[in-house]
């Protein structure tokens, strides 16, 4: 994928020339988001596909990423409905409340955004009211 001078690959990014400090901003934005939202894409896709295609849908992700870390993302993506989720917290965060009701998981995740909470601050937070 090309974004201006640079051009993005599987296992880096190449750049073109020399690109104005300007011409940085776009493109390290759209990775910074790309890293942010990839687990909820990623748990997205898993559970749309195998709501379609069963089991066998997880044999196109064999070999990319370990299958805990997919049953992990499909998990949250699963638990945390997209009503739920707060896009200034972490996916960690929202691992962390993943086992809340969703009014429950939302009010922590706004909490933990009001009260500047880590994910782990968050997840203590979290097991000490229970």
């Amino acid at each position: 994928m090309r974004v201006g001078p640079f051009r993005f690959t599987s296992v880096g990014v190449r750049i073109d020339g020399k690109p104005t400090l300007d011409a940085w901003k776009g493109p390290l934005q759209f990775a910074l988001w790309c890293q942010k939202a990839g687990p909820w894409w990623i748990g997205d896709l898993l559970n749309a596909g195998e709501d379609g295609f069963g089991e066998a849908f997880y044999a196109m992700c064999e070999g990319a990423v370990s299958g805990d870390q997919l049953n992990r993302y499909a998990s949250v993506s699963r638990r945390v409905p997209l009503g739920s989720r707060v896009a200034s917290q972490s996916w960690s965060a929202h691992a962390a409340v993943a086992r809340l009701a969703p009014a429950e998981q939302r009010r922590w995740l706004l909490r933990a955004e009001k009260e500047g909470w880590s994910s782990e601050e968050l997840r203590q937070q979290v097991r000490g009211a229970k």
